[in-house]
């Protein structure tokens, strides 16, 4: 179960001085389908131990989250409409 104070930890690390050897690697991740739904967010969890700061290969990537940004599908959808008409 995630605690606020996880999600507090979470949000805490700086991604310009963190050890980026120090986090998980994603491109290692493999997702277990077979696991039950319920599951899966631990499973997750026990791989990256932090599920907004890990890595890609040599890259360190933080993702943080905008309370005012528009919907993540809505900023996909414009950008698929306007690299399909060319702009």
């Amino acid at each position: 179960m995630i605690t606020p104070k996880m999600v507090d930890d979470f949000m805490s690390v700086n991604i310009e001085t963190v050890d980026i050897g120090k986090l998980a690697d994603i491109s290692m991740l493999e997702l277990d389908n077979s696991l039950p739904k319920e599951n899966r967010l631990t499973y997750v969890l026990e791989k990256l131990k932090n599920p907004l700061c890990f890595r890609y290969g040599d890259m360190g990537i933080k993702l943080e989250f905008d309370d005012n940004a528009p919907p993540i599908q809505e900023v996909l959808t414009n950008f698929l409409i306007r690299k399909k008409s060319g702009l």
